[in-house]
């Protein structure tokens, strides 16, 4: 993570947000997104901490797996490519990768299991159930969910960043949908 993406005054250096939501760097909802500087710093450093190269616990495939089902999911098409687009560049095998994203998001999670397994084994179909019942159901995901992720190999603090980054793309691509709204109603009819 840079450290200066959470230096007071400073410009936001990759906005992600901005990207995804496709703003204009002149547009009015840029210059409200930069009168409120830290709240897209504090967004961006998030971003960064979740796909930092160090982060215990969690490969930066599991990660970006998840941050693609939990868009895609929600769903945001754009964030859900975007990462799609992260994890087959950063993938050993990108056309394994690619068919297994192509047979959930075409099949379903259940009907892709033997894809999912074939690429990333119990660990990325446990990552993948527990990223489904966090965006679908969270109010009733609980020890069952929990016990699949330690069965499958995950820590404590691996399942507590996965819990954060589903949390985060969430959000994530609530505040995009968001900004394109806003950005939207500037347009004229």
């Amino acid at each position: 993570m840079s450290t200066d993406t959470f230096s007071p005054g400073s410009a936001v250096v990759n906005d992600v947000v901005s990207q995804l939501a496709g703003l204009s760097a002149d547009g009015s909802v840029a210059a409200l997104r930069a009168a409120r500087a830290d709240a897209t710093r504090y967004t961006q450093g998030s971003h960064d901490a979740l796909f930092a190269p160090e982060l215990a616990g969690l490969t930066l495939p599991d990660r970006l797996y998840a941050a693609w089902y939990a868009a895609w999911l929600t769903p945001s098409h754009t964030a859900a490519q975007s990462y799609r687009e992260r994890l087959l560049a950063a993938s050993s095998a990108p056309s394994l990768s690619a068919a297994a994203l192509d047979a959930v998001a075409t099949q379903g999670l259940p009907a892709a299991a033997d894809a999912i397994e074939a690429v990333g084994g119990p660990r990325l179909a446990a990552i993948l159930a527990h990223t489904h019942a966090l965006i679908t159901r969270p109010a009733t995901t609980g020890k069952p969910e929990l016990a699949a992720l330690q069965s499958a190999g995950l820590t404590t603090r691996a399942i507590v960043a996965l819990a954060q980054l589903i949390a985060f793309v969430s959000y994530q691509v609530r505040v995009v949908a968001a900004l394109q709204a806003l950005q939207a109603l500037e347009q004229p009819a």
